[in-house]
């Protein structure tokens, strides 16, 4: 029934793409942007009780950056679509927060942050505040969605103060989000053309430009790249292809764990590079 739902809101967003294309792009941006947000547990409760928060707001949109320890080696924690800041509590429990100090941003319309809509140049705006409060990371850690925005960031500002990156869970780039959200509501071509252009009036370069390879293939900093090959949200085959020519690239490739990417093997993974060199 959900589905059918679906595909007649789809159905509806075509028919307004022949008469009135404007409308129509608008009508399919409001629900591409749309979150539906993902509940805190108390154990998540628990856990962002015990940092402070900072509130702060981009483009109009509410946002929030919490904070743990006042180690020097500092570390930004990225999630993904509607998700939240607790999905790194695991990493915190294996922190010593005497010699880390650990952020974590809730972007707008998830976890603690107020509303309900997120584009990816608000993410990214978010993510640059975050870098400026913070001057700067020793390292990125970033889940799903997070790092189409730290792509985007990136080709922008290859310069941004970042000493490391770890890429877990990423999709190929807008085109993924694209084909996604196509299917899903069976958008017609027309409806998809018109969707892309509006777009293209938020973000600051194309959007077909925003795509994982080419931050691999630019990216000076040491990477680790974490996907698993099973994963279903942002499949392996085209993360796999655009590593071919890094054999530079630090990879962890997992089975079994789908999307999330929560193993103790994993969270082990990350935190010894990230204190390769730098702890």
């Amino acid at each position: 029934m959900k589905n059918i739902i679906i595909k007649s809101i789809g159905a509806w967003i075509n028919f307004l793409a022949i008469v009135a294309p404007k409308k129509a792009a608008d009508v399919a941006f409001n629900l591409l942007i749309k979150v539906r947000r993902a509940p805190i547990s108390e154990k998540g409760k628990e856990f962002l009780a015990k940092g402070e928060q900072h509130y702060f707001e981009v483009n109009g949109q509410s946002a929030v950056l919490h904070h743990w320890g006042n180690g020097p080696i500092k570390l930004l924690f990225l999630h993904g679509w509607e998700s939240n800041s607790q999905r790194w509590l695991p990493y915190f429990e294996k922190l010593d927060m005497s010699k880390f100090t650990m952020y974590a941003l809730d972007a707008p319309g998830h976890g603690m942050a107020k509303g309900k809509t997120l584009n990816i140049e608000v993410f990214r705006q978010s993510i640059v505040y975050s870098l400026d409060r913070m001057n700067g990371a020793d390292a990125i850690i970033g889940h799903s969605l997070s790092n189409t925005a730290i792509s985007y960031m990136y080709s922008l500002n290859p310069e941004i103060n970042v000493q490391k990156y770890v890429v877990m869970g990423a999709a190929s780039g807008m085109d993924a989000i694209f084909v996604y959200f196509k299917n899903m509501l069976g958008l017609s071509n027309k409806t998809e053309a018109a969707l892309s252009a509006k777009i293209n009036t938020i973000l600051k370069i194309p959007n077909n430009d925003i795509k994982l390879k080419n931050f691999l293939d630019t990216v000076k900093q040491p990477l680790l790249l974490v996907h698993d090959e099973e994963d279903n949200i942002t499949p392996y085959a085209p993360i796999k292809s655009a590593l071919k020519n890094h054999p530079e690239i630090k990879t962890y490739i997992t089975t079994g764990l789908k999307h999330d990417l929560k193993r103790e093997d994993v969270y082990n993974t990350v935190i010894d590079f990230i204190k390769r060199d730098v702890a």
